[in-house]
């Protein structure tokens, strides 16, 4: 069975391997080829160099390799790609931004289509625009268009299944819930020496509130480790100048346990989020959490139960991770539950089976209204 993912829009597969995320978006896939599935990607790449095609040797890539603008492109994809579309088995996105070719190629080449997303766009959008502007209404409409034509539907927490149906009639049935997953073998607690006292790994956008991060750690004075990078990043290390924070550019995924296993806590202070994947993972090595009490994090922290819950401001977020740093025994109940917490929930083999499911049922469904319609 031959399934065809589609990029987000203007993302590639070199995007990935430089933001270090590349070994963890392909894992799924590798699962589904030991299964029996044949995975193809769609990818904004205009080139793809021997390293990169060597880690996803079990993946066929098609990308522009007429090197066409990205409109171009991009409204062209299901044209470009003729050839290889017309016989793939099924079509899946990896977020809402980039369907729409997915949602045109599942109905040139009559393609069951599976409408997988982590975050809501529009959500998102708002979030950072406004409600009545006009990229959260383009957002919700093209929300609505992807969920109607969609065969399956699946969404990484109860949230977002609530806010679709919610909106959009005629799809609960659609939704599958099936949360981010992690590797939880690759990420798991080890015996280290903690060489810093707060960790945090993300973006620099004013999503993750970095800003109250920093104040928090300059008025508790703890040793600290950022990771990540982003257009503010030149601009954040002047106005916070200290010899407590160390500062990583982006690295890969796979490296990342090794640093969580060598901190006392992770944080993550973001404003919103869709399912986090680095709070996840944090949790598989067992270091104790804090998170904002914000929409995405507060439904994977029990507050006192596998994490710490606080408020965005630096002032709260400062008094959080005091607590935390100060109550050894907390420390160690906490990593104990989030690394429990990871493997029930998260397990990459656990939701790569439950997807395989969802697919082979989709397909299944999907041929047998074709045969009926015939």
């Amino acid at each position: 069975m031959k399934l065809t993912l589609f990029f987000s829009k203007n993302i590639s597969l070199k995007k990935w391997q430089e933001t270090g995320l590349l070994n963890r978006e392909i894992a799924l896939y590798r699962k589904h080829a030991e299964n029996g599935i044949e995975p193809h990607c769609i990818t904004y790449d205009t080139v793809i160099d021997e390293e990169i095609k060597q880690k996803i040797s079990f993946i066929s890539a098609h990308w522009n390799r007429l090197k066409l603008s990205k409109y171009l492109y991009y409204t062209l994809i299901p044209f470009l790609h003729w050839n290889h579309l017309k016989d793939t088995d099924i079509i899946k996105t990896n977020q809402i931004s980039g369907s729409l070719p997915a949602i045109r190629a599942a109905r040139i080449f009559r393609k069951p289509l599976i409408a997988r997303c982590g975050y809501m766009l529009s959500e998102f959008a708002e979030n950072k625009y406004g409600r009545r502007a006009r990229r959260t209404g383009r957002a919700l409409a093209l929300e609505k268009k992807l969920f109607t034509s969609a065969d399956a539907i699946i969404v990484t927490t109860e949230e977002m299944r609530k806010y679709i149906t919610e909106r959009i009639k005629g799809v609960e049935e659609k939704i599958s819930v099936l949360p981010n997953y992690v590797d939880t073998e690759l990420f798991k607690p080890e015996e280290a020496a903690k060489e810093f006292d707060l960790i945090f790994i993300g973006r620099f956008s004013e999503q993750k509130n970095l800003k109250s991060l920093l104040e928090a750690i300059e008025r508790t004075g703890c040793s600290s480790l950022i990771i990540g990078t982003g257009p503010d990043a030149e601009k954040l290390k002047k106005q916070h100048p200290s010899t407590k924070i160390t500062w990583k550019d982006n690295l890969p995924n796979s490296e990342l346990s090794y640093w969580l296993n060598r901190s006392r806590i992770f944080i993550l202070p973001s404003h919103y989020e869709g399912h986090p994947k680095t709070l996840i993972e944090a949790m598989a090595c067992g270091c104790p959490v804090i998170g904002a009490d914000s929409p995405g994090i507060n439904s994977v922290i029990q507050h006192g139960v596998n994490g710490m819950l606080s408020p965005r401001e630096p002032a709260a977020l400062a008094s959080s991770i005091r607590q935390l740093l100060t109550n050894e025994e907390l420390r160690t109940n906490l990593s104990t539950q989030s690394r429990s917490f990871a493997l029930t929930h998260y397990s990459l083999d656990t939701l790569a089976e439950k997807e395989y499911r969802v697919i082979e049922n989709t397909v299944k469904r999907f041929r047998n209204r074709r045969a009926v319609k015939q």
